[in-house]
């Protein structure tokens, strides 16, 4: 059977537990509004501070019951003025979310000594002798659980209802529990209002319990927003930044093929060898500019285009790569081996999968080996039960070992010398992404390297 020491014994632990968790909600909360510069959930982490407080003193009411009476006065003060503060940080954390500005310290510290002193009055008032027990838990707990039901309400319809934020899952659950929680404090102020006595058949524990979860769903609720609203911030500015990309990219091909042009025919025009010479050079830089544009184009397309599952022919794809890769420097001396097949097709992406053949096969052109007797490309397709397997295989140069970690990193290439701008691979891997495709590769520097596509078919 349960004793009253057993009831108050674990009164103690559920306040522990919330002092915690103000604490741990404090500092993430802190955390975050340093991280992102918001002014608000730097106050709502004071208003977990608070909250804090308001716990630990709660347990120091029943921890000391033989202290000095000026000592437990000053706990008693404590403990109201902290849960009226953890109130006014939840609405100075409002105002600050909706109207982006800071509140009138003036006008804050005006609040702050306003409500010391009405803490100070209740405190004063309900222990005097004369005050009943009805009148001593109205002022006591109805104060606190009026204060906290109708700042928590507000709170709750402003969070629900403000247009600023995205409202995914976080906000919601925020605001049910700001609501929840206002709803459950102002319930337990009627009960209050109505009949003190019924408190006395309340199990103190419980009603704490159902503090320390509605407590615990708040901050849930807090963090996945913040993490929603940060998401949502990011993937606009990805898109920005996306759309730049791809425009700037593409007007500035226009003048880099006026620019291929003046030079092809300046080659025409000039007699003297040093002429020629340097025009050489500047159309080789030109056009390892153009590759380098090229290759941004084909990772804006990858990364802006939703994706179309389809099904796609790997015949015709390879003709439609062939088409593009063919006036490449050293394509004409290769040869591609394939072996058409009707039963060559598989469901993916075109476009993307467009995008991986041309780095692959393009890169196979760049990097081979013409100092043999039969450079080639060879293009297989396997089909097992869940997925297909596409491999793409040259006799070319091949790949250093100690590279081939790297080879998917954007930007990376596998020697300086290479003509190459560290970004075909790396476009190569984010396009098979978003496909839910992957790639593997086996290559022995010198005598060549074969490429390995899965596609998910499942």
């Amino acid at each position: 059977m349960s004793t009253p020491f057993d009831s108050f014994a674990r009164l103690v632990y559920i306040y522990l537990a919330e002092f915690i968790l103000g604490f741990i909600l404090f500092f993430i909360f802190r955390h975050f509004s340093l991280l992102y510069r918001r002014r608000f959930l730097y106050t709502w982490a004071l208003s977990w501070l608070a909250f804090s407080v308001h716990m630990s003193t709660s347990v120091a009411q029943g921890v000391l019951p033989d202290a000095p009476d000026f000592i437990r006065f000053l706990i008693h003060v404590a403990a109201q003025l902290s849960c009226f503060l953890q109130v006014i940080m939840i609405l100075r954390g409002t105002h600050e979310m909706v109207s982006e500005k800071a509140l009138n310290r003036r006008k804050f510290k005006f609040v702050f000594w306003v409500f010391l002193l009405i803490a100070f009055a209740i405190v004063l008032v309900y222990n005097q002798p004369v005050v009943g027990d009805y009148q001593r838990h109205l002022l006591q707990l109805g104060s606190t659980s009026l204060t906290t039901g109708l700042g928590f309400l507000i709170t709750g319809i402003v969070v629900w209802s403000h247009r600023k934020f995205t409202k995914g899952f976080g906000q919601r659950l925020l605001a049910i529990s700001l609501v929840a929680f206002s709803f459950y404090q102002l319930y337990y102020f009627l009960v209050i209002l109505l009949n003190a006595r019924v408190i006395a058949d309340w199990s103190p524990w419980f009603y704490e319990v159902a503090d320390l979860l509605l407590a615990a769903i708040m901050g849930l609720g807090m963090v996945m927003w913040l993490l929603e609203d940060e998401r949502q911030k990011l993937e606009k500015a990805n898109k920005e930044l996306d759309r730049f990309m791809y425009s700037t990219s593409h007007d500035l091909r226009a003048p880099i093929a006026s620019i291929l042009g003046l030079t092809y025919l300046g080659k025409l025009e000039f007699q003297e060898e040093k002429a020629r010479l340097f025009m050489e050079m500047i159309e080789e830089r030109i056009r390892k500019l153009d590759s380098v544009i090229s290759d941004i184009l084909s990772l804006s397309r990858t990364k802006k285009f939703e994706v179309k599952i389809e099904e796609v022919k790997l015949a015709e794809l390879l003709e439609d790569v062939v088409a593009d890769i063919r006036f490449n420097k050293n394509a004409p001396a290769i040869t591609l081996d394939y072996q058409p097949d009707p039963s060559h097709v598989f469901k993916s992406d075109y476009s993307q999968m467009k995008i991986v053949l041309c780095n692959l096969m393009g890169n196979a052109v760049k990097y081979h080996n013409l100092n043999q007797p039969n450079p080639f490309i060879k293009v297989t397709f396997r089909r097992h039960e869940d997925y297909v397997e596409i491999g793409v295989e040259d006799n070319g140069q091949g790949i250093p070992e100690e590279s081939l970690p790297s080879i998917f990193e954007m930007f990376y290439r596998a020697s300086v010398n290479t003509e190459g701008t560290g970004l075909g691979l790396y476009i190569v891997n984010e396009a098979l992404n978003k496909v839910k495709g992957s790639i593997s590769v086996d290559s022995s520097y010198g005598k060549g390297s074969v490429f390995t596509i899965f596609l998910d078919e499942a």
